[in-house]
């Protein structure tokens, strides 16, 4: 383990604590690299520009909730570098390690004494007559959604060339299995093993009844599209709950398997089962 970049949320991270904690627990057996932005950590780690951040490097590790790794996500999967999640948030469904656990992970990372579990994520066109104006690529879901007080949305569904159902909602999720513990999961979807090769459609408050979540497979891509005839002030899509843009009726969002894939380190040999059951535990004990 040569380079190891640290992703911190100072608004998790209070101060850096745990930031200038685990860069003394790495010492001078890796090269601990940071954002310029984060200078205020001090002494310890090579501090460079965002677009230098992840080259040439063996590792990232994130430091605070479940939307820090998205972020760490979303700029390491093109670098094919693995990272490892600290949870500084509340349930942490995509983080491997406690905050009292420190120094074993960073004793199995600098011995790399760890596993790798690649997670598929979502590749999102948006297509405005017929000209593609924006692609997102997502670890957790894409989201087609209306503002907070604008109109319900006319949605039409495809799968492949067929169609899959028009309805009217507040909006739709495309999830990955990994983003089924996310929004998806508040919505009334089902939870995913990870390993899966599918897409999972969630309405958001659908006005029918027989519109309910589908899991559909990942290769034949989901296809989401604005009616027209409708007020769409305020639609928009967004990726992974960060990067967004506006939409106009008639815009389609087509949803595939992404080229990316993110690799999350794994330091325990804790199941997806057993994070699911702890996890779902401590959020219906209200922790």
């Amino acid at each position: 383990m040569k380079t190891i970049v640290l992703v911190p949320n100072p608004a998790r991270d209070i101060e850096y604590r745990y930031t200038k904690e685990f860069i003394r627990l790495i010492g001078a057996r890796a090269c601990v690299r940071m954002a310029q932005e984060h200078c205020a950590v001090g002494g310890g780690a090579e501090y460079v520009r965002e677009e230098e951040l992840f080259a040439g490097a063996d590792a990232a590790v994130a430091l605070g909730g479940d939307g820090t790794i998205l972020a760490a996500a979303g700029k390491v999967s093109r670098y094919d570098v693995p990272v490892l999640g600290i949870n500084l948030g509340h349930l942490g469904f995509l983080a491997e390690v406690e905050p009292q656990y420190m120094a074993h992970a960073a004793k199995c990372l600098l011995a790399g004494r760890y596993s790798i579990e690649e997670r598929v994520m979502l590749r999102a066109d948006v297509l405005r007559k017929g000209e593609q104006v924006k692609t997102f690529h997502a670890l957790n879901d894409i989201v087609v959604s209306r503002a907070s007080f604008s109109r319900l949305l006319g949605l039409k569904t495809m799968v492949g060339a067929h169609l899959l159902d028009s309805f009217v909602a507040d909006g739709v999720i495309l999830s990955t299995p990994t983003g089924s513990t996310a929004y998806s999961l508040s919505a009334g979807g089902p939870i995913l093993d990870p390993s899966l090769d599918v897409i999972l459609v969630t309405p958001v408050c659908p006005h029918t009844m027989h519109t309910r979540p589908m899991v559909l497979p990942l290769s034949r891509g989901v296809a989401v599209e604005l009616e027209t005839g409708h007020d769409y002030e305020g639609a928009f899509v967004s990726a992974d709950g960060r990067h967004g843009l506006n939409l106009q009726p008639g815009d389609k969002v087509c949803a595939s398997k992404s080229a990316y894939s993110t690799k999350l380190i794994k330091i325990s040999d804790k199941t997806f089962y057993d994070t699911i059951r702890q996890k779902l535990n401590e959020r219906g004990a209200g922790k």
